[in-house]
């Protein structure tokens, strides 16, 4: 802007000069011309003298006779000196009676009887020349041309900060801020300029808005039960799969099947209208769970899948459903008694994916043959005995942990689609009285309900940016952290504290949330995620995907990283449905600076095909395993500041 001013300035100063001089040569040509006019009539005048003495001449006149008319003549013509002469005798001299100047022109005329006419005339004066009456004329005229100077000189300035403030607008547009096209700013020139941007702005976000409706549509309706408002079964089967590893399941948790038996026989309407009121009263329920899935998967058929729960909590989540299930306002001639069966199946780690469906269809064949409507799972036997460890034993073994420094962590690559490294995602174990390492699927959750997980975040975000001091290696980093913990005034607080102990690395901190959670407490998280950004922290959402969200939350919390659900990416290549949806939110967000990367690729095949969708990168197996060793990873990846 600075620059763009002193053109400006100097725009306006070549404008003035250029006018003064324009006014000045004007002055010149003007006087050069009064001068030039005035020698011409004197010259003039002696031709005019000249003629008039040849005349008389001719006539034989008595030369003593020109006293009688000549001397008025002369004065007439303003002369100073007359004198005729032949072979150097005077033959008649004359003397104005007047004083002389001293700046004379002098005239030599040689008439045609061989007598030469001498004549002398104050030569012409142009300024002192002028009357009174004249001086003013000319004196009006150089104020009228000052006042215009100055006139013009405030109207161009104006005018050219207009065009500054049109030119900045511009200027960030070209820098990727959309948004400075709305603010026309007062003054702006030229004003068709201005209109057009900000009509074409209009235009634009129009279509941005039809695009992201659009594109809501495609995910919603890709994997959405049009009639149910619900997942459908794929989205249920893809999200089991993204929970599952080589076809194992990576953590425990629970799966339901909720068959409407009694529902059987009676007309689409009235199987509808039920299945809905159950999915209402099911709905709060599982809300405390944000990784719960809720899906179709035939016509009187639901699916829940529920990781990271433990049996007992499990146990109590059941019951709640069935207690649901008198509430429900069933048709005539249904018996109640008999409605709903529900088919439980507990998992473990390692568990097979198709194991796990098998187990609770087996459950909900036993839950209909026992008749009346409730649930039945298999005795598992192997429950995770950790999970199932009290909360009691839970606290104390976070709490040791946290006091002698029991957090290992390690740092997983995320790559962009060339394999250069784009920043580290934190991952972690604990350590436990025994030495033994606790996987971060099995401890946060219960940290969570003992109201530890925000030191633990805490604390991992400190080693993460101690590690990075220490090593001097300027890779950003992201830390999961949960949207409850940035809601606390106090974790805010030494999260910013931490953060000034770091200052020279606090850019390199990527803080990732979850997309439901952000979604869920958009209206609280909007203060504590500006200061987080006002700390020059980056932002990242993961998740996205796993259930159909707006995304709005991107432009209205500035997330620089977006990272599609692993249910998304994984067998893309032959999911078409996939594509369709990445493809679509891809490019509902092309104005939008913000980095999409997708979780869990595992193959060069899912890779090729996201690159073909335009997605910036990738982490997984494909990109390189989490590990503890920052040192190897400076090798696979070396970077510069």
């Amino acid at each position: 802007m600075k620059k763009t001013r002193e053109q400006t300035q100097r725009l306006i100063a070549f404008w003035i000069a250029s006018l003064t001089i324009v006014v000045l040569a004007l002055l010149a040509s003007s006087w050069t011309a009064a001068f030039s006019h005035a020698n011409r009539t004197q010259e003039q005048n002696v031709k005019y003298m000249a003629a008039t003495m040849e005349r008389q001449f001719f006539r034989n006149a008595d030369l003593s006779a020109l006293d009688k008319w000549l001397p008025d003549l002369l004065l007439s013509y303003e002369f100073s000196r007359f004198r005729l002469s032949l072979d150097g005798d005077d033959l008649y001299r004359w003397q104005a009676p007047y004083p002389q100047q001293k700046r004379q022109n002098s005239y030599d005329v040689r008439l045609s009887n061989e007598v030469r006419m001498h004549i002398t005339m104050p030569k012409p004066r142009i300024i002192s020349g002028f009357s009174a009456r004249e001086f003013a004329i000319i004196a009006a005229g150089l104020v009228a041309a000052f006042a215009m100077v100055v006139v013009g000189f405030f109207w161009l300035s104006s005018e050219m900060d207009g065009v500054e403030r049109l030119a900045a607008r511009t200027r960030r547009i070209l820098e990727g801020d959309m948004e400075a096209a709305a603010h026309a700013e007062k003054g702006e020139r030229p004003i068709s300029a201005s209109r057009a941007i900000s009509k074409l702005y209009r235009s634009w976000r129009h279509e941005r808005e039809a695009k992201k409706s659009l594109d809501h549509y495609i995910r919603a309706n890709t994997f959405l039960d049009a009639n149910l408002g619900i997942g459908n079964r794929s989205f249920f089967e893809h999200r089991l799969h993204a929970f599952a590893k080589e076809g194992e399941m990576r953590q425990q948790g629970m799966v339901l099947l909720v068959q409407f038996d009694g529902l059987e026989g009676e007309d689409g309407h009235n199987q509808l209208t039920v299945i809905k009121q159950f999915i209402e009263l099911a709905q709060p329920i599982l809300s405390t769970h944000f990784d719960a899935v809720f899906a179709s998967r035939s016509t009187l058929e639901l699916a829940i899948l529920i990781p990271q729960l433990p049996l007992k909590d499990g146990e109590t989540l059941i019951a709640k459903l069935v207690k649901a299930i008198p509430l429900l306002n069933l048709p005539k001639g249904v018996d109640k008694d008999e409605a709903v069966h529900i088919g439980v199946a507990y998992y473990n780690r390692g568990d097979e994916v198709d194991q796990v469906i098998s187990e609770a269809e087996m459950a909900l064949r036993a839950a209909q043959l026992q008749g009346d409507s409730g649930w039945f799972m298999y005795d598992k036997g192997a429950v995770d005995r950790e999970l199932a460890q009290g909360s009691v034993r839970w606290r104390s073994m976070i709490e040791n942990a946290l006091n002698r420094d029991g957090l290992v962590t390690e740092m997983a690559p995320v790559v962009n689609q060339q394999g250069k490294l784009q920043h580290l995602e934190v991952f972690s174990r604990m350590r436990n009285a025994q030495g033994e390492l606790v996987r971060a699927s099995l401890y946060r959750p219960m940290a969570w309900r003992c109201g530890l997980l925000p030191q633990i975040e805490l604390r991992l975000i400190e080693i993460a940016l101690r590690q990075l001091r220490d090593q001097q290696w300027p890779a950003a980093v992201s830390v999961n952290v949960k949207a409850q913990s940035l809601m606390h005034d106090r974790f805010i607080k030494r999260l910013k504290m931490l953060l000034a102990s770091y200052s020279s690395r606090r850019q390199q901190l990527i803080v990732e949330l979850n997309e439901k959670e952000l979604v869920t407490h958009a209206d609280e998280l909007a203060g504590p995620l500006k200061q987080l950004k006002s700390a020059d922290c980056l932002l990242a959402v993961d998740g996205v995907g796993q259930t159909v969200e707006s995304l709005d939350y991107i432009e209205n919390f500035g997330i620089d990283i977006i990272k599609l659900h692993a249910s998304l990416s994984q067998k893309i290549h032959i999911r078409p449905e996939n594509q369709l949806v990445i493809g679509s939110l891809v490019r509902s967000l092309v104005y939008h600076p913000v980095k999409i990367y997708a979780e869990g690729v595992e193959s060069s095949a899912e890779r090729q095909r996201l690159q073909m969708l335009d997605v910036s990168g990738y982490q997984g197996a494909l990109a390189g395993h989490a590990t503890d060793n920052l040192d190897d990873l400076k090798r696979a990846f070396p970077i510069t500041k």
